[in-house]
C-alpha cells in the first residue's frame, strides 16, 4: 500500500509540471487524480468481483453473471473507451480531446458527477487564437505519465490514505497561496476546525450543515470524529453549499474520496440557499449542527449595489480599483426566506447576513460554531438621546442584531418576540491565523437550547495572548498545547473537575497527533532525500571500485581518483548528516510540543485555582454585565488582556543604578584628567 507521504509527494510533484502553465492549477491536478481513482478502482472492483465469484463457485462466470457482478460492484459507471488507459494511450495531438471526452462521458453516465469530474475543460482552446490548446499536450502528457505510475485502486490506496493525501494536497495549495484570496475560499486551518468540532460534539444520527463549505474541511473532520466515537462515519448526515464552481467540485471529490455520502450543492447561500424544506422551498431547512467559516465582511452580499459616479458620470473607485457602491434603502427589502428576524444587515457588509442565515438553519435545539471577524463583536452603536449625550442617534442595525442574539428577536415595534440568549461562548483568536486575510478572527458558538445554568451567561475566552500561538513570518499557527488550552476552557467553563477530566482525555489524543505529524515529517524527509542519497551512494561506490581496481592491478590509484573518492565520500556524509539533522529537528519539535502539553496542564490547573489568574484567560459574563456594556462583546471589557509588567527586585535595581552612576562618575573624572594632561 502506498503511504500518505508518497502519494502526497507524487501529487504535489504534478504541481511542479503545471505551475505557471495554467491558472488555478490545483483544479487540474485534483480532477485528474479523481479520474484516475475512478478508473483504477473500477478495474480493481471488476477483477475482485470475478475472483470472488470463482472462489465461491469454482468456475468462471458467464456473460450474464459477469454483468450482474459488475453492476453490483460499481458505485459509478465508466463507459467503454473512457478509462485512464484509453487517455494514456491516445496520440499526443489527441490526448486533450481524449481526456475531455472521457470525463464528460463519465459525467453524463453519473448524475452525481456532473460538473465534478468534468469541471476542467481539458481541450479548451488557447486564448491567443493560435488554434492550439490552453493546456499544451506536451504539458498534459508528462502530467498523465507522472500519475500513471501510481495505482490508485483500493489494492494500493485505501480510502483513508487517499482522503488524507487529498487533504494534504489542499493544505499545500493553501500554504502556497496563503496571502491570496483564493486560499481562504477553500481551506480553514485544521486546528480551528478541531476546536469547533470537539466543542459541538456531533452525535450518532446528527445532521451537520456548512453553508460556505469550501473544500469540506468541517464536514470531513466531523465525519472523522463520529467514526472515532461511534465506529462508523455513516452515523452522521452531511450537507454543504459552496458558490465557487471549482471549489464546489473539489468539495464533492473530497467527499467521494473519503467514502462519504454528503450532499454538496452549488449556489450563493445568501441569495439562493439550496437547502429548504421539501414542502416549501422558501422555508430554510434546519439542522442539529452548523459549522462555518464564511467570507469575512463580504460587500454587496445582496447584489443590489450600484456604482457611485462623479459629476461627469464616471464610476468612483476605491484605492484597489474596485468601484464604490451606493445601496438602496431597506424599506422595501424583503428576504423571501425570512431569515433576518434580528434585523436587516447593512448591504455593504455580509457578516450579520451569514450569521442570521446560520441561526435560521439551526433547529430548536441546534448548535453552531462559526469563524468570523472580531468586528461582529463590537461594530454598531446603541440608540442615544439628546439627554444622554447631546445627540439624537438611532441604534445601528449591527448593534440591534447582536443584542438580539443575546436577548431575543424583536418585532417591528421593537418589542421582544421571545427572550432567549443563543450566544454560548466567544473565542478571540490571534491575527494572521486564516488564509487570505490578516484580520483577527474569532469563534462564535451558538446554542438554541442552552443549559438552565448558562441561559443568561456568555463564556468569553481570550486566546490571542502572546505565547499562546506560534508566530511565523507569513502566518500564525496554533500548536497542540494551544488547542488544549482553548478547548479546556471551553469545555470546563471554569469547573476544575471537568477541566481535569478533559485534559486527561485530550492529552493522549494530542500526543497521538504529535506522533502522527512526526511520522509524516520523517516520511517526507525520507522521500525528499532518498534520490540524492542514492545517487551519492552510487557515485561513492563507483569511485571506490575504480580505486580498488587499480590496487588489484598492483598499481597506485591516481590522485584524481583518490580526490574523487574523497569528494564522493564527503558529499554522501554531508547528505546523510543533513537528513539526520532534519529528523533530529523534527523530533526536537515534537518533544517540545509534548513537554508543552504537560506545562499547559499545570498552567491551566494553577489558573483555575486562582481567581486573579482566571481574569487573564476567560470570563463568564452574565446578562446584567452585558447590558451595562451596551452589548458590546469586545473581549477587553470582560477579560484582562493586558500583559502584566515583569516584577523587579527594587533593592537590586537601586543598587544597579547606583553602581552605574559611580561608574559614570569615574569615567567623567578620567576624561577630565586626560584633557588637562593634553592641555585641552
Amino acid at each position: 500500500m502506498i503511504t500518505k507521504q508518497a502519494l502526497g509527494s507524487t501529487l504535489f510533484g504534478m504541481a511542479d509540471i503545471l505551475r505557471d502553465k495554467v491558472e488555478d492549477y490545483k483544479s487540474y491536478i485534483l480532477s485528474l487524480l479523481f479520474f484516475k481513482r475512478l478508473s483504477d478502482n473500477y478495474t480493481w472492483e471488476s477483477e475482485n468481483g470475478i475472483k470472488e465469484f470463482v472462489k465461491d463457485n469454482k468456475r468462471e462466470p458467464n456473460d450474464r453473471e459477469k454483468e450482474i457482478i459488475l453492476r453490483r460492484k460499481h458505485d459509478f459507471t465508466i463507459p467503454d473507451g473512457c478509462f485512464w488507459g484509453d487517455v494514456r494511450n491516445a496520440p499526443l495531438d489527441k490526448k486533450n480531446d481524449a481526456l475531455n471526452k472521457a470525463v464528460n462521458a463519465i459525467a453524463d453516465s453519473n448524475t452525481s458527477l456532473k460538473g465534478v469530474i468534468n469541471t476542467v475543460r481539458w481541450n479548451e482552446p488557447s486564448p491567443d487564437g493560435s488554434g492550439g490548446k490552453k493546456l499544451h499536450p506536451e504539458v498534459l502528457s508528462p502530467l498523465i505519465n507522472y500519475l500513471d505510475a501510481v495505482d490508485l485502486s483500493n489494492r494500493n490506496a485505501s480510502v483513508d490514505i487517499l482522503g488524507d493525501a487529498y487533504e494534504y494536497l489542499i493544505k499545500r495549495f493553501a500554504d502556497e497561496n496563503r496571502n491570496g484570496t483564493t486560499a481562504g475560499q477553500f481551506y480553514t486551518p485544521q486546528e480551528v476546525v478541531d476546536i469547533i468540532v470537539r466543542y459541538l460534539k456531533p452525535q450518532k444520527g446528527s445532521t451537520l450543515y456548512d453553508p460556505t463549505c469550501g473544500s469540506g474541511g468541517f464536514l470531513i473532520n466531523a465525519a472523522k470524529y463520529i467514526k472515532k466515537t461511534t465506529g462508523t462515519q455513516k452515523n452522521i448526515r452531511l450537507f454543504g453549499q459552496e458558490d465557487v464552481w471549482n471549489t464546489w467540485a473539489i468539495a464533492n471529490i473530497n467527499m467521494i474520496l473519503h467514502g462519504l455520502d454528503a450532499a454538496i450543492k452549488k449556489g450563493d447561500t445568501l441569495k439562493d440557499p439550496k437547502f429548504t424544506e421539501e414542502d416549501n422551498d422558501l422555508t430554510i431547512k434546519t439542522f442539529d449542527l452548523v459549522m462555518a467559516n464564511f467570507p469575512f465582511s463580504q460587500e454587496n452580499w445582496w447584489k443590489n449595489g450600484e456604482p457611485k459616479r462623479d459629476k461627469k458620470g464616471k464610476p468612483i473607485t476605491n484605492k484597489d480599483g474596485s468601484p464604490q457602491l451606493n445601496y438602496p434603502g431597506k424599506e422595501d427589502f424583503n428576504d423571501p426566506y425570512e431569515r433576518f428576524d434580528y434585523g436587516i444587515p447593512p448591504f455593504s457588509n455580509g457578516d450579520f447576513a451569514f450569521l442570521q442565515h446560520i441561526v435560521a438553519s439551526m433547529n430548536e435545539s441546534g448548535k453552531a460554531g462559526v469563524v468570523c471577524p472580531q468586528g461582529v463583536l463590537f461594530r454598531g452603536q446603541p440608540q442615544k438621546t439628546e439627554e444622554e449625550d447631546g445627540q439624537n442617534r438611532k441604534a445601528d442595525d449591527e448593534y440591534l442584531i447582536r443584542r438580539g442574539f443575546l436577548q431575543g428577536p424583536v418585532n417591528k415595534d421593537g418589542e421582544f418576540v421571545h427572550a432567549i440568549n443563543i450566544i454560548d461562548a466567544i473565542v478571540v483568536l490571534p491575527g494572521n491565523l486564516f488564509y487570505g486575510t490578516t484580520i483577527p478572527g474569532s469563534i462564535l458558538l451558538f446554542n438554541k437550547n442552552k443549559p438552565e445554568e448558562r441561559k443568561n451567561k456568555v463564556l468569553m475566552v481570550y486566546a490571542a495572548k502572546e505565547g499562546w500561538y506560534k508566530e511565523e513570518s507569513n502566518m500564525n499557527t496554533l500548536l497542540p498545547q494551544d488547542i488544549l488550552r482553548i478547548s479546556t476552557i471551553l469545555e470546563s467553563w471554569g469547573d476544575m473537575e471537568i477541566a481535569k477530566a478533559w485534559i486527561t482525555s485530550q492529552k493522549s489524543r494530542l500526543r497521538d497527533l504529535i506522533q502522527e505529524e512526526l511520522d509524516f515529517k520523517k516520511g517526507e524527509i525520507d522521500l525528499d532525500t532518498q534520490e540524492d542519497i542514492e545517487l551519492a551512494k552510487d557515485k561513492h561506490q563507483k569511485a571506490g571500485e575504480l580505486v580498488k581496481a587499480k590496487e588489484a592491478e598492483g598499481k597506485k590509484p591516481t590522485q584524481a581518483q583518490l580526490n574523487n573518492l574523497q569528494k564522493a565520500k564527503e558529499t554522501l556524509e554531508k547528505l546523510i548528516k543533513q537528513k539526520e539533522q532534519r529528523i533530529a529537528d523534527a523530533e526536537g519539535q515534537a518533544e517540545k510540543e509534548r513537554i508543552a502539553i504537560d506545562e499547559v496542564e499545570t498552567e491551566l490547573l494553577t489558573m483555575l485555582a486562582d481567581p486573579e489568574l482566571r481574569k487573564r484567560y476567560f470570563s463568564v459574563v452574565d446578562m446584567e454585565e452585558l447590558e451595562e456594556n451596551e452589548f458590546n462583546l469586545n473581549i477587553p471589557r470582560y477579560v484582562d488582556t493586558f500583559e502584566p509588567e515583569e516584577e523587579i527586585d527594587l533593592k537590586e535595581a537601586i543598587e544597579g543604578f547606583e553602581s552605574a552612576m559611580d561608574y559614570e562618575a569615574k569615567i567623567t573624572s578620567f576624561i577630565s584628567s586626560m584633557k588637562q594632561s593634553l592641555g585641552m
